[in-house]
C-alpha cells in the first residue's frame, strides 16, 4: 500500500492560501455577475411565498443521490476489495464534506484517504476509482442534457456548441481510457519504462510503479460487460435524482418550466462547480442557475432565490453528515485535510 506521512510544510500551506485567493475572486465575480440586475425585495418576497413543505421530499431525493453514489463506488472497488456502500459512505460523505468547506476539491483526496485507512486498500486504486467516477458522470451528465437540448426549442446555439465541445473532449477521454483497458499490460509496461527514467529517487519510482500497478488493477471494473452497464445505469439513475431536486427546487419558488429544462440547468451546474472558487461552490451555482433559467424567461429574482435554496439544503446537511462521519472514524477534518494534500502533492522524500 502507498504511505502518506502527515508533516508540516509551508509550500503546501502558501498552496492552498493560493487556491483561496483565486477561488475567492472568482466566487465575487461569479456572485456580482449573477446579482448586479436584481431586485432584492423580489428576492425576499420569493422566500416570503415559497412553499417549504418541499423540504421533506427534497431531502428524500438527496438521500437516494448519494446512496446511488456509494453503490456505485463499491462497484467500482470490487477488483480492489468487496465493500459494501454502507462501509463506502462515511469516507465518500467526508469526502463531499471537504469539497464544502476546503479549498481546491480537497475532499475528493479526503475520502480517498480514509476508505484506504478503513478498509486497509491500496490509495492508488482507490484513486483509480474516483477518476473512473468522474468519467461516468460526464457521461450521463451528458446524455441527460442531450436529451434536454432535444426536447427544449430555441436553447440558445453557444449553449448548444459549449456542449458539444465537452462532449467531444469526454469522447477522447472514454477513447483513451478505452485503449488503455485493451491494451492494458502494454500501457502498464510502458508507464513503468517512463518512471524508470524519470530523474527522481529510487524510492519515488518505485512508488509511481506501484501506483501504475495498482492503478491498472482498479480499471479492470470496466471490462465486465455487466458490470459496466450497472455502472452506467446508476450514473443515469442518480443525476436523474439531482435533476428533480432541481425541479422540486424551481417548483417551491413557482417556477414552471419543463422538467427537460432541469436537465439542461443540470449540465450547467455541474461544470460550473468544477471551475475553481471557494469552497462549497457559492457564487457559481448562482450565476448557473440565474442565467441558465434566463433563457426560459424565469426573472433573475426568482431563480437566484431558488439556487439558494437548493444549495443550502443539501449544503448543510452533507457538511453535517460528513463531519459526523469523520468523527465516528476517529478522525479530524484537519488531519485529513494534511494528508489529503500530500496525497495530492507528495514530498520527494515519502516512501
Amino acid at each position: 500500500m502507498i504511505g502518506i506521512r502527515v508533516e508540516e510544510g509551508a509550500s503546501i500551506s502558501r498552496r492552498q492560501w493560493f487556491h483561496l485567493f483565486v477561488g475567492t475572486l472568482v466566487t465575487v465575480a461569479c456572485l456580482y455577475w449573477a446579482v448586479k440586475d436584481i431586485d432584492w425585495s423580489e428576492v425576499g418576497q420569493g422566500f416570503a411565498q415559497a412553499r417549504y413543505e418541499s423540504i421533506p421530499l427534497y431531502l428524500l431525493f438527496l438521500g437516494l443521490f448519494f446512496w446511488m453514489k456509494a453503490i456505485r463506488w463499491s462497484w467500482l472497488l470490487l477488483p480492489v476489495k468487496v465493500i459494501t456502500p454502507r462501509q463506502v459512505a462515511g469516507p465518500m460523505m467526508a469526502g463531499f464534506m471537504g469539497n464544502n468547506i476546503l479549498p481546491a476539491h480537497l475532499g475528493e483526496f479526503i475520502r480517498v484517504v480514509l476508505l484506504s485507512r478503513q478498509e486497509r486498500i491500496s490509495m492508488a486504486g482507490v484513486l483509480t476509482s474516483v477518476a473512473i467516477e468522474r468519467l461516468l458522470d460526464v457521461f450521463a451528465v451528458l446524455l441527460l442534457v442531450g436529451i434536454g437540448l432535444v426536447c427544449v426549442r430555441d436553447v440558445p446555439d453557444n449553449l448548444r456548441q459549449a456542449f458539444l465541445g465537452v462532449g467531444l473532449i469526454a469522447l477522447v477521454g472514454v477513447l483513451v481510457l478505452v485503449a488503455g483497458l485493451i491494451w492494458l499490460r502494454q500501457a502498464v509496461a510502458w508507464g513503468r519504462a517512463v518512471v524508470a527514467r524519470l530523474p527522481i529517487s529510487v524510492a519515488r519510482q518505485a512508488q509511481l510503479s506501484e501506483l501504475i500497478e495498482s492503478a491498472a488493477t482498479g480499471t479492470t471494473a470496466l471490462k465486465q460487460g455487466h458490470l459496466l452497464l450497472k455502472l452506467l445505469l446508476n450514473s443515469l439513475v442518480q443525476w436523474g435524482c439531482n435533476c428533480v431536486m432541481i425541479y422540486i427546487s424551481l417548483r417551491s419558488f413557482g417556477i414552471a418550466v419543463p422538467f427537460a429544462a432541469t436537465l439542461i440547468l443540470l449540465g450547467v451546474l455541474v461544470f460550473a462547480v468544477t471551475i475553481p472558487s471557494t469552497p462549497g461552490f457559492f457564487g457559481a451555482i448562482q450565476l448557473a442557475f440565474v442565467k441558465t433559467l434566463a433563457v426560459f424567461g424565469v426573472v433573475e429574482a426568482t431563480a437566484f432565490a431558488a439556487s439558494i435554496y437548493y444549495h443550502l439544503l443539501q449544503y448543510v446537511v452533507v457538511t453535517a453528515v460528513g463531519i459526523w462521519c469523520v468523527w465516528r472514524a476517529g478522525a479530524t477534518v484537519t488531519g485529513l485535510q494534511h494528508d489529503a494534500e500530500l496525497l495530492e502533492n507528495p514530498p520527494e522524500s515519502a516512501g
